[in-house]
């Protein structure tokens, strides 16, 4: 077994290898130039190796970083660094501190005994309580991920001690909208997880409000649907005879946890005013993470942030801005971005048409590229230059996008927190293939009869000029 593994992931990279061989040597178009086609060619590379996992996802990062350093035309071999210094890689830091202490202090265990407290002993009260708690704790703990680590056990005990079969109708409806439908909770938010910070930062002017005036109807929206499209999906599951829990015993709340609160509690009120102090995100989530930290005041030490931080994140993030940025300055998304527009002009389509295809185009991409930061990462630079061509209002497009990455997934592992669902056995690959069919087109819907009208209320139109 361990050398078939090792035969199949040699030829993974030699696939990786032959895709960046292929680009590289292939007749450049007349208005491509070699700097552009070299960094195409590292984009294929990167689809690859993010897409196979022939390497671990923080190894493929540093092979992309050693092609975009060794890569001519670039201004400077800083540039093939420069994604390390965006805010997005240090806010992703400070939150991941924020999660550990919250998992350390036991507040995360706290929430989810209120959870399951507040269900009194129905499974059935427990999607529409969970649903209506989430925003708030999404708050408090911004990571989709951190969350479903706490929350999918958590459940799993609730459904075991109420003689719940796993694979009947209420456990995989939640479990699934903890997979699937669970992280759109934190993108109503700039400051809920990797992709609204990546896109935010990456369109650029965004306050905390603004970007949650924009996004929390059409988000909401769409979790109500796909709320809906669970309970259609699932309609035939069987529905047994349930026994009541009996209640846990409260416990008083301890130092640590009183401690993390307020640490997190500081963060959010700096990113909720930020409309008055003009500080980027990341600097109150690195305040509270040096607070947390901090000996005699925090409720971490070094090593217990370096154990429970997952490193390669930090390398994939800083990675595919870099990577993002490269295809700006070497004119690779304005080429690509030309292409696109020529066909697109050719065809003629209404703007809402254009709209619906950008959510076809991110599930596509999404597809091959897993990690929804470097999905975006590379699709935002071209889409803003095709929709200016278009006349087509460049952050409009880009909010598109983030939805698209945000609510569409067609196999478990395609993003992290469906796997973690997934291997706990919560729900099959044929649901998930299912579901990622609804929510195509139900993102594609709220895209377009309830986003753009609603965005444009608020002085973000999809058109700017007339074509």
């Amino acid at each position: 077994m361990g050398g078939e593994g090792t035969r199949v992931r040699w030829g993974r990279l030699l696939f990786a290898a032959a895709a960046y061989s292929a680009v590289r040597v292939a007749p450049a178009p007349a208005d491509l130039s070699a700097s552009g086609q070299q960094v195409l060619a590292i984009v294929a590379v990167a689809v690859v190796l993010w897409a196979t996992e022939a390497l671990p996802v923080a190894l493929s990062s540093l092979v992309l970083l050693i092609l975009l350093g060794a890569a001519a035309g670039l201004p400077s071999l800083t540039q093939a660094f420069i994604g390390f210094t965006s805010p997005v890689v240090f806010f992703l830091l400070g939150v991941q501190v924020m999660s550990v202490a919250v998992l350390k202090s036991g507040l995360a265990a706290r929430a989810a005994r209120l959870f399951l407290a507040r269900a009194r002993g129905r499974p059935g009260r427990l999607l529409p309580q969970l649903a209506t708690l989430l925003p708030g704790l999404a708050l408090l703990l911004p990571s989709a991920i951190t969350r479903n680590a706490v929350l999918v056990p958590a459940y799993q005990e609730v459904f075991l001690r109420m003689g719940v079969p796993p694979d009947t109708r209420v456990p995989r409806a939640l479990m699934l909208f903890l997979g699937v439908l669970h992280p759109l909770f934190s993108s109503a938010f700039l400051t809920g997880g990797t992709s609204s910070i990546t896109t935010a930062t990456l369109l650029g002017g965004f306050t905390w409000w603004r970007w949650f005036a924009l996004m929390s109807v059409p988000y909401y929206t769409l979790l109500l649907l796909g709320w809906t499209a669970l309970w259609v999906l699932l309609r035939r599951a069987p529905a047994p005879a349930l026994r009541p829990v009996a209640p846990e015993p409260r416990r008083p709340v301890t130092a640590p946890e009183v401690r993390t609160i307020l640490g997190i509690a500081a963060a959010s009120a700096l990113w909720l005013t930020d409309f008055w102090h003009g500080w980027s995100p990341a600097l109150p989530a690195l305040l509270a993470a040096g607070l947390l930290l901090l000996p005699g005041v925090g409720v971490l030490t070094w090593k217990d942030f370096e154990q429970g931080t997952s490193w390669g994140i930090f390398f994939v993030l800083g990675a595919s801005l870099s990577l993002a940025s490269a295809l700006v300055n070497s004119g690779a998304a304005a080429w690509f971005a030309r292409l696109l527009t020529e066909r697109a002009l050719a065809a003629a389509p209404p703007p809402a048409a254009v709209a619906a295809a950008l959510v076809g185009l991110a599930a596509l991409v999404h597809l091959g590229v897993t990690n929804i930061a470097a999905c975006l990462a590379l699709l935002v630079p071209i889409v803003a230059t095709l929709a200016q061509a278009l006349g087509l209002n460049p952050v409009a497009c880009g909010l598109v996008l983030n939805m698209a990455v945000d609510a569409i997934i067609f196999y478990p592992v395609q993003t992290a927190t469906s796997l973690i669902v997934y291997e706990a056995g919560g729900f099959t690959p044929r649901q998930v293939f299912l579901l990622g069919w609804m929510m195509l087109a139900l993102t594609a819907s709220v895209v377009v009869f309830v986003a753009i009208p609603y965005w444009r209320w608020w002085g973000l139109p999809l058109v700017v000029r007339a074509r």
